[in-house]
């Protein structure tokens, strides 16, 4: 390759586009897997050296920084893979990952072993979320050992975290008194438009091109259905949250 090409970035975007099957040789699964397993060290030790620098801040504080910082990360990676890189992910179906949708997953699955680990042990969430958390380590992982279905993945991936600063940002305004008037409303208007827009729209047309693709498995197509009725769930939650918060108040007045 030509230095031009080298100063154009092209063989960085080359590399990150290029499926496995080409870009990288054997042993590549035992790669991922302490890849893997240095994600899911590098988030449990930020969370810990964060909890030690900010003691003035509850456990669950400094754990959702760490969720925030991930969000942040693994849409930018999504993003990047589905609208600069490429492939796209409405046509780049069950087919070879590339590298770079294996590190945005080997970055994911670090930190969903990691917060699912944290939320069993704090017991802080229910029954729905750990079911969420659960189903997106299988996929996470279904993707990696298959080395398959990385665009799909991460296009879920990306659409699911897109919205999850705006989640944490209406918990932190809660913790410090500042969820109240017109702040609040903005923010749970822009998190409600977001969330259903991104799971409900996009993500039902996402949903419906990949199970009626003959490309991909029946597993991952039940992964995915196991996936689109748990963000159907938030949903409808985060609707009649609003509708009860906003819309029946106006109603009633």
């Amino acid at each position: 390759m030509d230095a031009a090409a080298l100063s154009q970035g092209s063989f960085g975007t080359d590399f990150l586009k290029a499926p496995i099957s080409v870009a990288m040789s054997q042993g590549s699964q035992q790669d991922l897997l302490l890849a893997t397993l240095g994600s899911l060290l590098v988030w449990t030790d930020s969370y810990f050296i964060l909890h030690a620098l900010n003691r003035k801040r509850s456990a669950e504080w400094n754990c959702r920084i760490i969720t925030t910082v991930h969000a942040l990360l693994a849409s930018g990676l999504c993003f990047t893979s589905a609208i600069i890189t490429g492939p796209w992910p409405f046509t780049y179906l069950g087919e070879a990952n590339t590298n770079l949708h294996n590190i945005a997953v080997v970055i994911t699955l670090g930190y969903f072993l990691f917060d699912f680990s944290w939320c069993v042990i704090m017991r802080t969430e229910g029954p729905v979320m750990l079911a969420h958390h659960a189903v997106s380590i299988f996929a996470l992982v279904y993707s990696l050992y298959h080395g398959k279905f990385g665009s799909e993945v991460t296009a879920v991936m990306g659409a699911s975290e897109f919205t999850n600063p705006l989640l944490q940002l209406r918990w932190f305004m809660r913790q410090t008194g500042q969820y109240n008037g017109r702040k609040a409303f903005w923010v749970d208007l822009l998190f409600m438009i977001t969330f259903v827009g991104a799971r409900l729209g996009a993500g039902s047309v996402y949903h419906y091109v990949c199970q009626t693709s003959p490309k991909i498995y029946l597993a991952a197509k039940a992964g995915g259905q196991v996936f689109y009725i748990i963000s159907v769930v938030f949903g409808v939650q985060v609707l009649m949250f609003f509708y009860k918060k906003y819309l029946r108040k106006r109603r009633t007045m």
